[in-house]
């Protein structure tokens, strides 16, 4: 589980998953389900909260945001994502890891 309940759920607490890679941050969604096991549906919406990062372009990054929902949900979740920098990646709260068939 996360360190905190911000994990994923604040730009402030961005998943780190490395490579720039957009693959990255799907494989790490897809990895994921809603608390009870439900499928998600996702989709980027955007990027924001610039950071200090010496992979980002001139010492900056930003974490892109993704909407997130499952069966029964009345609003979307937003995650946030970095591409530019590598760190632990954890579940965040509310979500369990994906059961592979």
């Amino acid at each position: 589980m996360a360190p905190n309940k911000k994990y994923a759920l604040s730009g402030e607490y961005p998943v780190m998953v490395g490579e720039k890679s957009v693959a990255n941050q799907r494989r790490y969604i897809a990895s994921l389900a809603g608390p009870n096991g439900e499928e998600l549906t996702f989709h980027r919406r955007g990027s924001c909260c610039p950071y200090e990062s010496e992979n980002g372009m001139m010492g900056s990054a930003l974490v892109d945001v993704y909407e997130v929902m499952y069966e029964g949900l009345k609003e979307p979740i937003l995650l946030y994502i970095s591409f530019y920098d590598e760190g632990p990646l954890y579940i965040p709260y509310g979500f369990t890891k994906r059961k592979l068939n």
